[in-house]
């Protein structure tokens, strides 16, 4: 995370916006299958935040009152980690706290919430590692074992790549957007499969 601050925290809002929206889009797929054992769907949602952050990022004007609205909807859906029995909850939650870092940023400026939307996605790898490996180290050994997985090293590289790739973009265009989206890869952050 130390070398992604220098990167992202220098980058105009709009720049952070769009970061803060890949990232969440990379953790959608997360949402979707929480979503397939609940009546209320959560990936519409992270889709119409993602789109706006997206446009917000090429410069269209958003009202105020359309981000309130959008986090009024997140904060519905959130799952409650106490009540759910669905055992992809914990992977939802960490996706909601991403996205509403996401809304954080654009609602009130502050640069530390697209880093703490990159830590909610690192969150999740984490989780998920230590989900498939079972392993049980002490905090600082298991933080290292963590860390050198080649699922959190393709996640820190992604996320560096896109802070310096959109810190060649200015101003940010629709096409560099959906570029970027492209070069992000399709592939989900964790493989659900395996859960």
């Amino acid at each position: 995370m130390d070398d992604l601050r220098p990167l992202l925290l220098p980058l105009p809002l709009t720049h952070q916006a769009v970061f803060a929206a890949l990232t969440c889009e990379r953790l959608l797929p997360s949402v979707e299958r929480f979503d397939q054992a609940e009546t209320e769907k959560g990936a519409p949602i992270f889709r119409s935040v993602i789109a706006a952050l997206c446009a917000f990022g090429v410069q269209e004007a958003i009202a105020p009152d359309q981000w309130a609205h959008l986090q009024a909807q997140l904060e519905v859906f959130w799952p409650d980690l106490d009540e759910s029995t669905n055992p992809f909850a914990s992977y939802a939650f960490d996706a909601c706290v991403a996205l509403g870092e996401a809304l954080a940023l654009v609602q009130d400026g502050e640069a530390e919430h697209a880093l703490q939307c990159a830590t909610a996605a690192r969150d999740t790898v984490d989780m998920y590692v230590q989900d498939v490996t079972g392993v049980e180290l002490p905090l600082e050994a298991l933080n290292a074992f963590v860390d050198a997985t080649p699922e959190m090293q393709r996640e820190v590289a992604r996320q560096l790549a896109l802070a310096q790739a959109l810190a060649t973009e200015r101003p940010l265009t629709a096409a560099a957007v959906e570029q970027l989206r492209a070069q992000g890869g399709n592939e989900p952050l964790i493989d659900l499969t395996v859960l």
